[in-house]
């Protein structure tokens, strides 16, 4: 606790303290936060399907539909993708027609494999060959 004498002599040491503008009264506008951040609208998330693993062939007959389904759209562009081979959770499709040696291929099989992942329930990978 200061006595009165030093509190005197400490407030006429620092005159400047008295004179300090009032920072409350000020308005701050900060630049660049006024718009709202830009949120990406996503697809809905498929529902869950059960966690029920396929035998061998109902893996297949569902890897078969999924790329009947495909088929139409793939053959309007000249191109088409045939099963080879199905191994675990690896499949092996071959891209034909106009598909080889296309630029957009890997999106093709992207594309594929979406499908494939939709129809069996888990993740596969598909590989072109």
């Amino acid at each position: 606790m200061l006595d009165e004498g030093r509190a005197e002599n400490l407030e006429a040491g620092f005159p400047e303290a008295s004179a300090a503008p009032d920072v409350s009264r000020r308005s701050v506008r900060l630049v660049g936060l006024d718009r709202r951040p830009s949120v990406a609208r996503t697809a809905p998330a498929p529902a869950p399907r059960p966690a029920r693993r396929l035998d061998s062939a109902e893996r297949l007959a569902a890897i078969e539909a999924a790329l009947a389904a495909l088929r139409p759209r793939l053959k309007a562009d000249g191109g088409d993708c045939q099963l080879v081979e199905v191994v675990d959770d690896i499949v092996k499709v071959r891209l034909t027609g106009a598909c080889v040696g296309c630029q957009l291929a890997s999106m093709t099989v992207l594309g594929v494999r979406m499908r494939l992942i939709e129809a069996l329930g888990f993740p596969v990978k598909v590989v072109p060959v």
